[in-house]
């Protein structure tokens, strides 16, 4: 499987299933948020939402895909081109009253993926339960208006990733109060965290690494 970091929550994630090349396109970005357009195609469009402009501009996406939005997704999810795709409800606020959103999770090429979604809370441990056995967190890690970074590195701890991936923080780039990744990285040793001259990484089941690995990647847009 290969993983593309477009920039702020969106991720290209390809892989196969079902015989066939696969490509997933995760909560799309509108040009507002200052990241240049997606403009490529998807098979299946995942959003964690479907009324935040910087998470569900489904309009940046091209082709034809069939579009699953996290937000109110039945418990026991859904199945498309072979991959069941679930979502823990989460809010956008430490309140829980603000913003329904979904965190989706579901395995591509033997490699089980969760997606932060927007979550600005911290995770119980029925939420964490829910995410032990995922190989690759897409981690929010900018802090300020979503997941407080104690809150992140703790449920990190407790759900065991194997590679974490920080998205949505300050690149430069992205038109957000938010930071960049510096305090979330803080939190792990220099041999824990690798940053990559590059916008992908290519995974397999055999080659998932042991603790925790920080990968930091660049943008593509």
């Amino acid at each position: 499987m290969r993983i593309t970091w477009y920039g702020h929550a969106a991720f290209l994630l390809e892989g196969t299933s079902e015989g066939r090349p696969l490509r997933i396109i995760t909560d799309p970005f509108s040009p507002e948020s200052g990241y240049d357009p997606i403009d490529e195609p998807a098979d299946i469009l995942l959003m964690s939402q479907d009324d935040d402009r910087f998470h569900s501009h489904a309009a940046s996406v091209t082709g034809d895909p069939l579009t699953i939005v996290g937000r109110g997704l039945p418990a026991d999810g859904v199945r498309a081109r072979g991959v069941h795709f679930r979502a823990l409800q989460v809010w956008e606020n430490a309140e829980r009253n603000k913003n329904l959103n979904g965190m989706f999770h579901f395995e591509l090429d033997g490699v089980r993926v969760a997606h932060m979604g927007d979550i600005g809370h911290g995770l119980n441990d029925e939420e964490t339960g829910a995410l032990r056995g995922t190989d690759v967190l897409l981690a929010i890690t900018g802090n300020h208006q979503t997941i407080a970074i104690p809150d992140l590195v703790d449920a990190i701890r407790r759900i065991e990733p194997k590679i974490v991936v920080p998205m949505h923080f300050q690149t430069g780039k992205v038109r957000l109060n938010i930071q960049d990744n510096a305090e979330f990285l803080s939190h792990y040793r220099p041999e824990q965290v690798e940053h990559r001259d590059s916008t992908t990484i290519d995974l397999t089941p055999e080659a998932l690494p042991r603790p925790t690995r920080v990968v930091v990647l660049k943008h593509a847009r």
